[in-house]
């Protein structure tokens, strides 16, 4: 499966490495994996080897963990789209969402058999081939509102909303000195109550409404949600799953 692929594995423990590389040579027929003891080498290496296809890193480690490793991965552009694999002892619902956050493809708790490891590659694969499909789509009149570092507070349509990130349309006035990289704040409100919460978020993509292409008053903006603490990760799942609910009443209605 991996065959054609090269991948670094990061860990700072010599004993792990030499596991999950025995999985990846034996049961996914990786030919070419390079390895790096921490994040910074990890960093290094991705600059010199921009074939690298796969990141399977360790997230507790010296110098820089796996989290800062993947916030790092994530944040340049060259290497943004990169599958990440993190391998933790941590298995907590927070640690889960936290990866998802940063961007973690898969979650890999340990201790794990070769055969775990072998199916979260081929779940990681899919995912990214259905990553669209697990965006929960808002109900029709679902808003947002948006505050950048100019201060204005813009008023934005709820496209879709996920674990890592949040789609919304506004008017593309209001929007013409945004650019991708961006920092922006989401105003939250829970459907169904009074509760708000605001969401540090990045910029990720801008474009032109692909339902409506020929429209120019309206711009669809991608964003990346941003590390947050506990009670924001909390409300955030809140706010999918209330969303999901009220987008599955809205369908019904409709039919």
């Amino acid at each position: 499966m991996l065959d054609k692929d090269v991948v670094l594995v990061v860990d700072d423990s010599a004993t792990a490495r030499t596991a999950i590389i025995n999985v990846l040579r034996d049961r996914l027929f990786c030919k070419e994996v390079i390895e790096a003891a921490d994040g910074q080498e990890a960093l290094r290496l991705l600059k010199q080897r921009p074939d690298i296809d796969w990141i399977f890193c360790d997230w507790e480690m010296p110098v820089m963990a796996g989290d800062e490793l993947l916030a790092a991965v994530r944040d340049n552009p060259a290497t943004a789209h990169l599958p990440f694999i993190m391998i933790t002892s941590k298995g907590d619902r927070d640690s889960l969402v936290t990866a998802v956050q940063l961007g973690a493809t898969s979650f890999v708790v340990k201790p794990f058999t070769a055969k775990k490891l072998v199916e979260k590659v081929f779940l990681a694969r899919g995912r990214m081939e259905r990553r669209n499909a697990e965006r929960i789509r808002a109900a029709r009149g679902q808003k947002v509102f948006m505050k950048f570092a100019s201060g204005d507070l813009i008023e934005a349509d709820l496209i879709d909303v996920s674990l890592s990130g949040i789609q919304v349309l506004a008017d593309h006035e209001g929007m013409r000195q945004v650019t991708v990289f961006d920092s922006v704040q989401i105003k939250l409100l829970l459907p169904g109550t009074e509760k708000t919460a605001t969401m540090p978020c990045q910029v990720i993509r801008l474009e032109a409404d692909p339902l409506h292409p020929s429209r120019i008053d309206k711009i669809r903006i991608a964003t990346r949600f941003q590390p947050m603490d506990t009670e924001a990760r909390n409300y955030l799942v809140d706010y999918i799953e209330a969303t999901s609910k009220r987008g599955a009443a809205s369908a019904e209605t409709i039919n």
